[in-house]
This record gives C-alpha cells, sequence and structure tokens, in this order.
C-alpha cells in the first residue's frame, strides 16, 4: 500500500459558514461601535458588580425575560465590551437591528410581547480560544462529492431519491453495511486551522438571503438569517493536511474536484441574473484568477476548488445527471422535483440586497510543489491586496483586545497582590495580638498596667503620625497618673519602677511636645521628678 502526504493552504474566496448547532445570543454578546463582543461566563463574572449579578439573576427568573435580559446588556455595552475576548465585524444594518434589542417587534394572539431573538449562527470554531477553523470531516464531504460525480460520468440516477445511497454504494464498490470497504476510509483529511505563524481568520456576521434565478417566479422568502462566516479573499488562511493510502491519487482527486466544482463557479461569476448583483472588484478577481495563474495551477494539478459549509447550493451537493432536488411549490400547489434549483442563497451586507452580494462556501485548497511556487505566490498576492483592509482591520482589533486584556491582568494582580498584603498585615496583627494577650497572661498587674500603656503609647503615635500632642493631653495626663501609682503603692517593685521609667522616657520625648516641660524619671534610683 503506497501513501502519499500533502500539506495544504486554504485560501476563502467567499465567504465560508460551517455551521456547528451554537448561536450568539443577547446574554452572551453585545454589539458596540460595529462590532459583535462575545462575552465568555468568565467576561461576564469580570464585568458585573454583585448588585448587577444579582439584577440579571432576577431578570432571568421572570416569565418573560427576553427583552429585559437584552436591555439589561445593551444598557451596559460600552462596559462589557471592554472585557471581551473575541471582537467581531457587524454588517451596519445589523448593528442598526440590535439598537431595537429589547423593543418588542409585535404581539402574539395572546397579547404577549415578541422580541426579536437576535441570534446569530456561529460558524465553526475552536472551542478553546473561539476562533474559526474548517472540519476535516466538512472538507472531505466536499471531495467525496466530487469523486462520486467523477464515477458517475453525468449518469441518471433512476432509484428513489431516499435509496441515494445506494448510489453511493455501487460507485464507490461497497455494499451496505461493509464500510471497511469505503475507499474513502483510505483519505485522511485533519481540520484546518490557522498557521501558527498567522493570526486566526477574521469573520464577519451578515445576512444570508435568497435571490430567485427568474425574476418571473414567487418572490423568496423575507427572512433575513444572521450568519458568522469566515472573510473572503483571505490568502492561506488555514493549514491542513492530506494523506493518501488507497487507489486514490492525488492527481485523480484534484481532476475530480476542479471538474465538479469549477464549472459551478464560472456559473456563478456569469448567471444572467445573479452575476450584476455580485461584489464587481470580487467578481473581476476571481474570473481573472481563473483565467489566469490560478487557472493554471488548475491544470497542473497543484490544487483544487471546493465549495463547503452551509449555504453552497443544493447543486453543489448533488451529481451531475443525477440531480432530484425537492422544489418546495407555491401555497397550494404540491411539491416537485427538478435538476436543479430556482434560487440561491447569498452573503449580504445590507438587508436590501440589491448589489455587492457574494456567494458562499468557494475556497481553493492549494498542495503546490516547488516547481510552481512562482505561481501559487501571484495568487496569492493579487488575493492579499483585495483582503489588505480586512486584514490590517482585524490587526488592529487584535492588538487592542491584547493591549485591554494586558491592562485587566495587571489590575487583577496589583489587587491580588494588595489583598496578600492586607491578609499578611491582618494576620500579623492577629498574630501579634495573641501573643500579646498570652504574655499579659503571665504578668503582674503592675506589669500589665506599663504593658497597657506601652501599647497605648504604640498606637497614639500611629495616631499623631510626625505631630506630637500638647502638655497634659492624652498621654502625658496618663503618665502621671501612673507614676502617681507607682510612688504611692508600696505592692510596685523597683524593677517594675525602673520598667514604667524606661517606657516612659522612651515615649513622652517622642509624642508630647519638646517646648513643655517633661516628667523625667531617674530610672537607677526610681525617683520621680517634674
Amino acid at each position: 500500500m503506497t501513501m502519499s502526504y500533502h500539506p495544504l493552504r486554504i485560501t476563502t474566496l467567499s465567504p465560508v459558514h460551517i455551521g456547528c448547532d451554537e448561536d450568539f445570543e443577547p446574554s452572551n454578546f453585545v454589539i458596540d461601535d460595529g462590532l459583535l463582543h462575545a462575552l465568555a461566563p468568565a467576561d461576564l463574572a469580570a464585568a458585573l458588580d454583585n448588585n448587577d449579578k444579582q439584577k440579571l439573576q432576577h431578570l432571568a427568573d421572570e416569565r418573560n425575560p427576553i427583552g429585559a435580559i437584552q436591555q439589561f446588556f445593551k444598557q451596559r455595552r460600552a462596559h462589557l465590551a471592554q472585557f471581551a475576548r473575541q471582537q467581531i465585524d457587524v454588517v451596519a444594518d445589523i448593528a442598526q437591528v440590535y439598537e431595537k434589542a429589547g423593543i418588542p417587534q409585535q404581539q402574539s394572539h395572546d397579547g404577549r410581547n415578541i422580541y426579536n431573538q437576535l441570534r446569530m449562527a456561529r460558524t465553526a470554531f475552536n472551542p478553546l480560544d473561539g476562533t474559526p477553523y474548517l472540519p476535516g470531516s466538512s472538507l472531505k464531504g466536499s471531495i467525496r462529492t466530487a469523486w462520486l460525480n467523477h464515477l458517475n460520468k453525468g449518469k441518471a440516477f433512476t432509484g428513489r431519491k431516499e435509496d441515494s445511497s445506494q448510489l453511493q454504494q455501487h460507485l464507490l464498490g461497497y455494499s451496505a453495511g461493509k464500510f471497511e470497504n469505503d475507499p474513502f476510509r483510505s483519505v485522511a483529511l485533519a481540520d484546518a486551522h490557522a498557521p501558527e505563524e498567522q493570526l486566526a481568520p477574521p469573520t464577519r456576521i451578515l445576512y444570508a438571503i435568497s435571490k430567485k434565478k427568474k425574476p418571473s417566479e414567487r418572490a423568496p422568502s423575507e427572512l433575513k438569517v444572521f450568519l458568522e462566516t469566515v472573510r473572503e479573499t483571505l490568502p492561506d488562511a488555514f493549514s491542513s493536511e492530506l494523506r493518501l493510502t488507497g487507489k486514490i491519487s492525488w492527481n485523480a482527486l484534484c481532476d475530480a474536484c476542479n471538474t465538479f466544482y469549477r464549472p459551478q463557479l464560472e456559473s456563478e461569476l456569469r448567471h444572467v441574473t445573479f452575476a450584476p448583483l455580485l461584489d464587481l472588484q470580487w467578481r473581476a478577481l476571481i474570473s481573472t484568477l481563473l483565467a489566469n495563474e490560478l487557472g493554471e495551477l488548475i491544470a497542473a494539478r497543484q490544487g483544487f476548488l471546493l465549495r463547503v459549509g452551509k449555504h453552497s447550493g443544493a447543486e453543489s451537493i448533488t451529481l451531475d445527471g443525477a440531480r432530484s432536488i425537492k422544489i418546495m411549490g407555491a401555497k397550494g400547489q404540491s411539491t416537485s422535483y427538478r435538476p436543479e434549483t430556482t434560487e440561491k442563497r447569498f452573503a449580504s451586507a445590507t438587508r436590501a440586497a440589491t448589489s455587492n452580494l457574494l456567494p458562499f462556501g468557494w475556497i481553493w485548497v492549494s498542495g503546490c510543489d516547488d516547481a510552481h511556487q512562482y505561481l501559487a505566490v501571484t495568487v496569492q498576492q493579487q488575493i492579499a491586496q483585495h483582503a489588505s483592509p480586512i486584514l490590517e482591520a482585524h490587526a488592529e482589533r487584535l492588538a487592542a483586545a491584547d493591549t485591554r486584556a494586558e491592562a485587566r491582568r495587571e489590575a487583577q494582580r496589583r489587587q491580588a497582590e494588595e489583598a496578600a498584603a492586607r491578609q499578611a498585615k491582618e494576620q500579623a496583627k492577629a498574630e501579634a495580638a495573641a501573643a500579646r494577650e498570652q504574655a499579659l497572661a503571665t504578668m503582674t498587674p503592675n506589669q500589665r498596667q506599663i504593658e497597657e500603656f506601652h501599647h497605648f503609647c504604640q498606637k497614639r503615635a500611629e495616631q499623631l503620625g510626625k505631630h506630637q500632642e500638647a502638655l497634659n493631653d492624652k498621654i502625658h495626663s496618663r503618665a502621671r497618673e501612673l507614676l502617681a501609682k507607682a510612688r504611692d503603692n508600696a505592692e510596685w517593685t523597683a524593677e517594675e519602677k525602673r520598667a514604667l521609667a524606661e517606657v516612659i522616657s522612651e515615649w513622652l520625648p517622642k509624642l508630647v511636645c519638646a517646648e513643655t516641660d517633661r516628667l523625667t524619671a531617674d530610672r537607677k534610683t526610681g525617683l520621680w521628678t517634674k
């Protein structure tokens, strides 16, 4: 068994959305200044104080909390945006829709307010950092469709639509339940992630809208879907690897994919209805590349076109000659099956969707060898010119986010240090107090009075700072009273008197004004003078 290994670089030609069954919802994002700021639970925990957390919990417990919760987040968006770890470009029309968050859009038959849910479908992403990626299963599925089309050679499928799996088994040469004989088990394709040396590809939230192929056909649904998409025209945005260990060769795979997908892309570029609606610069770029360097790479089997993800169109996931696409009839009309669809979905920056549209899902998968690198480089340079404003804005956003994150980490570090210092100080204070209480318990009553006066002087020094108090104020008066007790009470020993004399001699000069007379003590004789 021979094996061939092919490192791949993947360039997005048009917006790509690969569904992952997860949405951005108003409780985990805010839109501010044209960006959706995605908020992880940890971000919210850091951004909201206890009062806001309690308020949010109270709102969540209400019977119909959607509107109030939307208002809660929208009112705090400028603050919350500073804590988001991910920022996503949002087209202006969708940002305007967000301005109505928390405002009822209509009422149900029973009088309940109905709000725009503002769910925005996420494209496949890495759960660790939120960056987009292309699942290997999606890429392999598109390759499989092209390979089946290659094997089918345009023949019609006479069986029932629900028995199409039989066609796959027939074309690939394995029987039902014998998946181990499926030749695509020898095709291994890794998930495609951003190359280590590059920034993660930027995404954008826009509309997915339907357009009829013939204006005479009934108008498409007015439902506008919000999708997160990997941006178009990103050169070498992802890297992956392909391993072939069976009968399917690299050259045959390239031919199958390009033979199937290239005519579909070219058809969209020149479609009588759709072509005038496409973004003119994008259409010119892709057409020029196909007619020149990209076309040469295709002819030399240096890579292949694929169409992946949602809204790629039924034609891109069915076989030439064997298509039987379900077409829903108008109200009151029966469902029919046709060899092509009556409408297509496009990515649009505006709700009106009258111009500058882009098709979904087109990518270029490059496995270019050294001999053809000059062509690959030229393709990437032309695409990079189109992507330059997108990538520059993306880099600036990431740099700003890193700066904010670093500032938060520094603030958290300082807070942690201050909290540790406070804790250490409180612990030392508690230990000192415990030690003092233990020491006091072993002292005589007179020694305890001396120690209490000593402690009083220390506390008073903290209160006064660099200042001193006047004669006959707190310390001076308390010292006089204590001296009188020591002098007049026979129970005071000479050692206790000397200890009192040392404390008074140490602290009074520090705490009582120098201009005043001071109490002095003769520590040797125990005699006290004024």
